[in-house]
């Protein structure tokens, strides 16, 4: 590892200097105890590195102390770097080592020093000779910074923010898009998204503008990540209190409500005993509280106590009783092993929209490295439009982008519950092209990465029954192409038979779905309306080109076929009922694998027969339930699934606790509010589940509070005044 910072005066370096091979990792706080690295660095904590001496240095010079840090690391010494955040004053910490030290340890860094360049020719000569010493090009760099005019303590704050940015894999947003400032609704950071297989790369460049001195470093992302940041915390509170009646469930209530303490430390480890306790239980009933405080809390307990004698009937058919705040509480258990009656709902097209999921990387890092090593992630959420800094641009995504964002973000969300919470359906149905997200996401194909760029290239998507409606044209047997097809489809709230009935008049016009107690009309713009207006309804237009599910796409039947024949896996899962629309043509009430053995051709044959027929989504549901599903959840973006299924129980006129709807997710309030809403309703109903995620991420929490108040004791007992922040910091 070359130790030559060049000074140059031409912005070039000799071919002798080579890249830095330093390994970084930013340490949550200066001094961590070993609880504090077996929960948030334990590769750290296994590799005992802190047992031997350690060079510390204090901030004051950045440029100089960096300069003596990759000197001691020449002699294979490991060095912390150590300052107070600007900001809070809380000290932020480096540690820093030669990068094969770390790969003997088995420690993986947050990110790589490559190079570190001088130049009294400003900062481009200077990130030449960086981008020359780390052998990189600047079209590898995914973010390059210029800071003017920062001393030093604020040098070292932007580096280590670089290096948070790059071990957490966020990219933030600039608060001022041109001269457009950001909305409050817009996300302002999200995950950072790279071309397949392209490490994130960043280069950060510090001048002064006086002397025209200028120092540039680069850096690479390293193997490590960030722990996961903790969905529950002293601010986001979750209890499970269980019982096997009434009177007991009153008290335990009551006997919580009297723990709660307002004090931290004590209101965390509270919350981890009681989870841990009531993963273990079996009682008859689960109720979930949830709020941001403890007077809060205290506030949800007892409206729940009062509500219990109308949620508890003596016929048990009430519906299940929740607040706002996320509580909520199911007299009649839907998900238990005894009931089999969970099933996953895939939405179909549509329903992604802007900055979805900008906040869910920071909460399972571990699942979004995992997808990124699998796939090409960028392009299965389709997040340059979904993150445009533009939010219409994801609403005005073509058909077949939005088709790729819809199983992406289904395939993601299946990831997250199967994989990190280890909940498995027991059935799996979708609506319309939620059937390829179905078969996609629950371990059946064994490659749906591959569709994503045939999606963006095939005809079917792209000029069939999309865009120029080839489809369309054959069917309506248009010869001039010149003769443009204004589509267009309506969403109506309308009895299907009365739209059946005036269907003969207006021959370029299609029932094409049914839900519920609304009807979705597509076709001719012209005849859409006329039909409308014989109706005497107003229709909600869609303004997306798409025909499916009606007759034109019966001509691409054959295609679609051939579209969705992908290699399955070898294990598939046949404990699962996948259950399509496509068996209700022919009058079956059976899942597909219950039906035949599942293949290739089976599947493909049943994603076309729903893709080019009429769907009626409602007739689905029905059938689910004569199956055995009774709780639903929606594993996609948005909640559209759920309202509709909401409707179609409603408008059955039924026992209101034999049907549930559970949204994964919805427009507006955060990814992670909407998670433990899900999370704390699976958990009443008693859905068998990991939950290892919310223990182990209050588990961090707590060692890093308990870190903290050592540090805050020491300094006390040393007559030390602490910075106002520091035990604060997270």
């Amino acid at each position: 590892m070359s130790t030559l910072v060049s000074n140059a005066t031409n912005g070039q370096t000799a071919d002798s200097v080579m890249p830095l091979r330093i390994a970084l990792l930013a340490l949550p706080s200066a001094q961590m105890s070993d609880e504090v690295l077996k929960h948030l660095l334990p590769d750290l904590s296994r590799s005992q590195l802190f047992d031997q001496p350690i060079v510390q240095i204090q901030v004051d010079d950045f440029e100089a102390n960096l300069k003596a840090t990759i000197d001691a690391i020449s002699n294979d010494k490991v060095v912390q770097l150590t300052a107070q955040c600007c900001d809070t004053d809380a000290p932020i910490s480096l540690l820093m080592m030669p990068a094969l030290k770390a790969a003997q340890l088995r420690i993986h860094p947050h990110a790589q020093l490559a190079a570190m360049q001088q130049s009294a020719l400003g900062s481009n000569a200077a990130l030449t000779a960086a981008l020359s010493q780390a052998k990189r090009d600047e079209t590898d760099l995914s973010r390059n910074q210029d800071h003017h005019n920062l001393d030093s303590r604020q040098q070292f704050a932007v580096v280590y923010q670089l290096i948070v940015a790059m071990a957490s894999r966020t990219w933030q947003r600039e608060l001022v898009n041109g001269e457009t400032p950001l909305t409050s609704k817009q996300a302002k950071s999200h995950y950072w998204y790279t071309e397949h297989h392209q490490a994130r790369v960043a280069a950060i460049s510090f001048t002064d503008d006086a002397s025209s001195q200028a120092v540039s470093y680069v850096l690479s992302q390293g193997s490590g990540v960030l722990a996961a940041k903790s969905l529950l915390h002293a601010q986001q509170l979750q209890f499970v209190v269980q019982a096997d009646d009434v009177s007991n469930l009153t008290a335990a209530l009551g006997q919580l409500e009297q723990a709660l303490i307002d004090e931290p430390l004590a209101l965390l480890e509270l919350m981890r005993d009681n989870l841990a306790e009531a993963a273990q239980s079996t009682s008859q009933y689960r109720a979930v509280l949830q709020a941001t405080g403890v007077d809060a809390l205290k506030t949800e307990i007892t409206a729940l106590i009062q509500a219990l004698p109308k949620v508890i009937t003596a016929d048990m058919h009430a519906a299940p009783y929740r607040t706002p705040a996320g509580s909520y509480f199911a007299s009649t258990p839907l998900g238990s092993d005894k009931q089999q009656a969970l099933a996953f709902v895939y939405p179909g097209v549509g329903t992604v929209y802007a900055d979805m999921f900008s906040e869910l990387h920071g909460y399972f890092p571990e699942l979004f490295a995992r997808l990124e090593r699998e796939g090409n992630l960028k392009a299965m959420l389709q997040a340059d439009a979904i993150y445009d800094l533009d939010p219409k641009t994801a609403a005005n995504m073509a058909l077949g982008d939005l088709a790729i964002a819809g199983v992406g973000s289904s395939y993601m969300l299946t990831q997250l519950l199967t994989q990190a919470f280890k909940i498995k359906p027991n059935f799996a149905l979708g609506y319309s092209m939620g059937e390829a997200s179905m078969w996609a996401s629950l371990g059946v194909w064994q490659n749906p990465h591959a569709l994503i760029a045939k999606t963006q290239t095939d005809p079917l998507f792209t000029s069939a029954i999309s865009g120029d409606l080839t489809a369309v044209r054959a069917a309506w047997q248009l010869q001039n192409s010149d003769e443009a097809i204004d589509w267009n489809s309506f969403v109506v709230r309308c009895d299907k038979a009365a739209i059946s009935a005036l269907l003969p008049q207006y021959p370029r016009a299609y029932l094409a779905i049914v839900q519920g107690d609304t009807c979705v009309i597509a076709g001719c713009q012209t005849q859409c309306k006329a039909l409308l207006s014989e109706l005497g309804k107003r229709g909600i237009a869609a303004n997306r080109v798409t025909a499916m599910h009606t007759t034109p796409a019966l001509n691409e039947h054959s295609n679609v076929i051939d579209f969705y024949n992908q290699p399955l896996c070898d294990d598939v899962p046949n404990d699962i009922g996948f259950i399509s629309a496509a068996s209700l043509l022919s009058g079956q009430d059976k899942a597909v694998n219950q039906q035949q053995s599942l293949n290739s051709q089976i599947i493909a044959e049943s994603i076309a027969d729903t893709f080019c027929h009429p769907l009626d989504f409602t007739a689905l549901i029905h059938s689910a339930q004569r199956q055995g599903a009774k709780l639903f959840v929606e594993i996609g973006a948005d909640r559209q699934n759920c309202t509709l299924i909401d409707k179609i129980v409603k408008q059955d006129g039924g026992d209101a606790s034999a049907c549930c709807t559970v949204p994964m997710n919805a427009k507006g309030g955060t990814d992670t509010t909407h998670l433990l809403k899900a999370l704390g309703q699976l958990i009443s109903h008693q859905v068998p589940m990991s939950w290892q995620p919310l223990l182990d991420g209050l588990d961090r929490e707590i060692a890093l509070l308990k870190n903290q108040q050592q540090l805050a004791d020491i300094a006390v007992a040393n007559g030390i005044t602490l910075p106002k922040g520091e035990v604060s910091c997270r």
